[in-house]
């Protein structure tokens, strides 16, 4: 009996890990969407997305270090060095960080992909990067459409307001904070109200509350939850926006919106534009290579050459008996020529 109950726990231990390793494959095993894939080049690096043979996103970053001058692959999964191996110089380090992509949550339209992914660094670091891709370029900020049909306060035609998100530095090899600050966009016509949000540790709430600039009157949301972080405009339990500021003048040339017309970001450079006619981890060795395999021009010379006529005839007739000279002549010989002899 007691051989019995034993091999029955056993047998329960062993199901329960079975059903956990299931859960934790379904969990992480997640797709990057195909807006997302492939290489992508900011300023100061390269950036490659891929699902692998088993269907598990990778990232790739690669550093433009040395002012651009070379490429430095700081963070991939190993199995990309084994692949092809990274080489080891004072520019890199002797490992490669790991960076793991899950939660990848994103809405696509026609044109554009939006949403976020969270950047795993350890078991205790991670950041959630939001993104705008529209037409082949990413963006790190954007502003949502808030839309509350079940509440039925937010139904005039003749204004919206769009929720911001806290936005990142980019696709980082290293943890970094979230922003104190993000906006709200109160877009009523000609007229734009910036509504500052901080981060607050109050508890998420649905409520709305009262914007009031003059004539006036909007009623907006009391939190905005962004990046695992929650957001008031509010003081405590006020349901009046204070220090309420002038709009900005809109224009819709200042802003680029998708097909659909529920995100937007600014009408700036974006952080990183697609490379359409690469795709693949081979590709992004090849332009490490190519760009590695390069050397920077030599500096110019500190000082110009001229025409001025140094006179060197008469600098020899005047050192030739003097023994201590013509001993320094001698051991400069060993180190270099002379001005006199460059370019002869």
């Amino acid at each position: 009996m007691k051989r019995l109950f034993s091999d029955t726990h056993k047998l329960k231990k062993v199901l329960l890990q079975i059903f956990f390793i299931f859960i934790s494959i379904n969990l992480f095993a997640q797709s990057i969407p195909d807006k997302l894939l492939g290489i992508w080049e900011s300023k100061d690096r390269y950036v490659f997305f891929e699902q692998n043979d088993d269907n598990q996103p990778e990232l790739v970053v690669v550093l433009k270090t040395y002012y651009g001058w070379y490429l430095d692959r700081a963070a991939e999964p190993d199995s990309y060095a084994e692949a092809e191996a990274r080489t080891r110089n004072s520019a890199t380090t002797r490992k490669a960080e790991s960076i793991k992509l899950q939660k990848i949550n994103t809405k696509a339209t026609p044109n554009s992909l939006y949403g976020s992914v969270n950047l795993v660094y350890s078991r205790s670091q991670f950041n959630t990067i939001p993104f705008f891709i529209l037409n082949d370029n990413m963006y790190l900020s954007y502003f949502e459409k808030y839309s509350d049909e079940e509440s039925g306060i937010i139904q005039n035609t003749n204004w919206n307001f769009y929720r911001g998100i806290a936005p990142s530095k980019g696709f980082q090899v290293s943890p970094q904070t979230v922003p104190a600050n993000i906006s709200g966009y109160i877009i009523d016509g000609e007229k734009l109200y910036d509504v500052r949000y901080w981060q607050t540790y109050m508890d998420y709430s649905n409520d709305y509350v009262n914007f009031t600039y003059n004539e006036d009157s909007y009623q907006i949301p009391k939190h905005i939850n962004s990046c695992n972080a929650n957001y008031s405009c509010v003081t405590g339990q006020s349901k009046n926006v204070r220090n309420t500021v002038k709009p900005f003048a809109y224009k819709s040339e200042d802003y680029l919106f998708n097909d659909e017309g529920s995100v937007f970001t600014k009408n700036e450079e974006p952080y990183m534009k697609r490379l359409v006619d690469k795709d693949s981890f081979a590709d992004l060795i090849e332009i490490v290579k190519e760009a590695n395999a390069s050397r920077k021009p030599d500096a110019p010379a500190l000082f110009p050459e001229s025409n001025l006529d140094w006179h060197w005839e008469l600098i020899d007739l005047l050192e030739k008996d003097n023994q201590l000279i013509q001993e320094v002549r001698e051991r400069q010989q060993n180190f270099g020529i002379r001005g006199k002899d460059v370019g002869k």
